[in-house]
């Protein structure tokens, strides 16, 4: 779990050699750090504490428009380019991962050529992995690259997500199959949501890389190559959570129309009963004026042979029923 490490809210610093090995930082000696010309550094703070907005706004060797775009509240998906710095507001998922009915989180970042900075208010999922596997020898010679493996982490934790979702829908559609549909249009309800929730910004994100690709002003040929294989990559997830999106679609337009069929059975049913029930209740009724001169009031049996006519007038609107083809 992340774990302040001074007081000014950084969660965790890292100086990176040429050769993009990685070293985790004192940052008691962060202004001796930040003034060494070797190498670059990667730090990760925590906006929830109030004191990293001063030092960010302050101390951060970043242009106005970069820090502006560190600490600004609006969380609205952006990624610009000005200069040598990159900067914007992506989305990533919380560490214990995506609950239902969250919405993605974000990432503010700021990158220049010696300094890579990411901020966040809740414990992220990618910036977490990519923590490891910094942890676990692998190198980054660059920010830019850094800022690719974030990117490319949240790419693979929205997959695996979008796994889980196909899985979600397979059991909908057994019990669907199988006429067990009592509590599958919530769990379908549930699927649907996170999927058009998590499409719509994994859209905004494929434009933006879609827009920074085409821009003739970008030189680094390293950025546009990494641009371009984090705008394929979400392409493809753009079209795997649309094919979801309408798969759970479909599966609940199945289910409204087992629902529809199961209903109109249920009232056919009722019909039926009550078609046959008329001509008994009408003789019964007859029965039931307790006038005189009625039949069978004399003698023995009345009461058997007026609950043979009962039986016998129901039978006979059963069989009109049957010869008119209404059953």
């Amino acid at each position: 779990m992340d774990q302040p490490l001074a007081d000014i809210g950084i969660i965790s610093a890292y100086r990176f050699a040429s050769d993009g090995s990685a070293r985790k930082l004192d940052v008691a000696n962060l202004d001796a750090e930040l003034a060494n010309p070797n190498g670059w550094l990667w730090l990760h703070f925590n906006l929830a504490n109030r004191r990293c907005h001063d030092w960010l706004a302050t101390s951060a060797a970043l242009s106005d428009v970069a820090r502006e775009t560190l600490l600004d509240a609006d969380e609205h998906i952006r990624l610009d380019i000005f200069d040598e710095e990159i900067a914007g507001v992506l989305p990533d998922l919380h560490q214990e991962f995506m609950q239902e009915g969250d919405d993605l989180l974000r990432v503010h970042f700021a990158i220049s050529p010696r300094l890579m900075i990411t901020a966040r208010r809740k414990p992220l999922r990618a910036i977490e992995l990519t923590r490891r596997a910094l942890d676990s020898g692998r190198k980054f010679p660059t920010p830019v690259s850094l800022f690719d493996a974030i990117v490319d982490q949240f790419a693979d934790v929205i997959g695996r997500f979008s796994a889980g979702l196909g899985d979600e829908l397979d059991i909908v559609e057994n019990h669907v199959l199988h006429d067990e549909i009592d509590d599958e249009r919530l769990r379908l309800g549930r699927v649907r949501l996170q999927a058009i929730r998590t499409r719509r910004q994994l859209s905004q994100i494929r434009a933006l890389f879609h827009r920074l690709e085409a821009r003739e002003d970008v030189e680094s040929e390293n950025l546009l190559s990494a641009m371009r294989k984090l705008a394929q990559k979400f392409d493809a997830l753009d079209y795997e959570f649309s094919a979801i999106y309408e798969r759970a679609r479909l599966l609940q337009d199945e289910i409204a129309g087992r629902m529809t069929a199961i209903t109109n059975r249920r009232l056919f049913t009722l019909s039926v009963l009550t078609a046959c029930m008329l001509p008994s209740t009408l003789v019964t009724g007859f029965f039931g004026m307790n006038t005189k001169d009625m039949p069978f009031q004399t003698g023995h049996g009345g009461t058997w042979y007026a609950l043979l006519l009962v039986i016998a007038a129901g039978a006979l609107t059963w069989w009109l029923l049957r010869r008119t083809k209404a059953l």
